[in-house]
């Protein structure tokens, strides 16, 4: 595999729960997707409003990283049963993010050339609870 990557078609799903109140934000991108030593790394463009934000998630055995830059400047580890310190930085501000990660799973289709990331955390923000979010993000080989 290419240092470059290879292309993939990306479906973005996410769910924020906060009490009774419930959320989906979904979004589909064209990204990258490549494997360099021991970890395999996602790496899209989303479009917002406010401009376009570059992600790159890097998927090793223990943790979970995703990085944001542009628009929206980002980055957040996860590891699977343990709290984690990150950052958000936006036009309004920098926060402090943290994670406690309930759940990390991976899996890559070598025959279907296709793969799932599923992220289940708590996210708090300046030490506020701000709900229990679950990442799952689809992607696979474009032909």
């Amino acid at each position: 595999m290419s240092q470059a990557g290879v292309p993939i078609d990306l479906k973005f799903v996410t769910e924020i729960k906060d009490g009774k109140r419930k959320e989906n934000v979904a979004f589909d991108a064209n990204g990258l997707y490549y494997i360099k030593g021991n970890n395999t790394y996602l790496q899209f463009n989303e479009k917002q409003d406010a401009g376009t934000v570059k992600t790159v998630i890097k998927i090793s055995e223990k943790e979970v990283l995703i990085l944001r830059s542009g628009q929206v400047k980002m980055r957040q580890v996860y590891r699977k049963n343990e709290t984690t310190n990150g950052s958000f930085q936006n036009q309004i501000g920098t926060f402090t993010l943290t994670a406690k990660t309930n759940n990390i799973e991976y899996k890559w289709y070598k025959n279907s050339r296709k793969g799932t990331l599923f992220l289940a955390y708590e996210l708090s923000l300046h030490g506020e609870m701000s709900g229990l979010h679950k990442i799952t993000i689809t992607f696979k080989e474009r032909n």
